[in-house]
């Protein structure tokens, strides 16, 4: 399959069935905590970006698999493919399964984007900032995006969707904890039916940090009936991880590399390498702005940060 990925087991969806409709990271923000990398096209233009009827011959060749939701997401911002409408509403013909869309929010400005997102049963937005200064920090957006905006297309959104939406507010360590409150604010005034509160547990494009759990439930009193949903109690199947260890104890990899090694699709992969760099059992390091992961071998866990 060139354009479904999964299904992937999904804290908020369930088992996910992916549609990417996107170049590898085109996208219109460049987010420090993305755990695919740096945006390779930073861009607000929509067109046509993958082939429609292809793509709609590989949504009818998995039907039958099993899965909770048909998300429209993968290797950027979905919204600018021109052809997510008409995919999402021949989507609908394809499968039973509820369609879900997971957006940046940014293109929610446009009238035209909003009544296509739309014809998802289900919408999950984000909202990582409030004010501009804390948007650009962390969100590092195409020159024409301003938060205000943003958060006003939000607004309107809510206000002509029908169906399911739950927005995830990202928190990142020195970047935006402190404008919590100020985002809590404008979550409340674009009235989602959930509010869920993430942060960074798997490796980020930027050398960021999480919240702490116990940061994370504070943040419960900040935005009241809130989710967490960190994956913090994932855990990696055994013979995966001799595999993943077997690998890198070679030498450091690309994600890339190690996916097609491995036949894992991103997500899977990134959920893994966080975990398995929690226990101390692998490392990441930076090269020429490029992330590579490392294993030591046996007991070993003092290695250097540099390749």
């Amino acid at each position: 399959m060139e354009y479904i990925f999964g299904p992937v087991l999904s804290r908020r969806l369930g088992l996910s069935l992916g549609v990417d409709l996107l170049p590898h990271k085109t996208c219109n923000l460049d987010c420090v905590y993305c755990e695919i990398g740096r945006t390779a096209s930073l861009t607000c233009k929509r067109g046509i970006l993958a082939p429609e009827e292809k793509v709609l011959r590989e949504i009818a060749s998995c039907s039958g698999y099993e899965f909770d939701h048909l998300t429209f997401a993968g290797s950027g911002e979905p919204t600018l493919s021109a052809s997510l409408g008409r995919c999402i509403r021949r989507a609908h013909e394809l499968t039973e399964k509820p369609v879900a869309v997971i957006t940046n929010s940014t293109l929610l400005t446009d009238p035209l984007v909003r009544e296509e997102v739309a014809a998802a049963d289900l919408v999950l937005p984000s909202l990582d900032a409030a004010t501009e200064p804390t948007f650009q920090k962390i969100n590092c957006p195409s020159p024409t995006i301003r938060i205000a905006d943003v958060i006003d297309g939000l607004c309107r959104f809510r206000e002509e969707f029908d169906g399911e939406m739950w927005l995830e507010v990202m928190l990142v360590k020195d970047y935006n904890q402190e404008e919590a409150p100020l985002i809590a604010k404008a979550a409340e005034e674009i009235g989602p039916d959930r509010i869920q509160l993430n942060t960074v547990v798997r490796p980020p494009s930027e050398p960021v940090l999480p919240l702490s759990r116990e940061e994370m439930l504070e943040m419960l009193d900040i935005f009241p009936g809130a989710e967490v949903i960190p994956d913090w109690d994932w855990q990696v199947p055994e013979l995966m991880k001799a595999e993943l260890l077997e690998l890198l104890y070679t030498r450091p990899r690309q994600v890339d590399e190690i996916g097609e090694l491995l036949g894992l699709k991103i997500d899977d992969l990134m959920k893994y390498l966080n975990i398995l760099e929690g226990e101390g059992l692998l490392g990441r390091r930076m090269q020429k702005g490029s992330l590579y992961f490392v294993a030591p071998r046996g007991d070993n866990r003092g290695f250097s940060n540099e390749l």
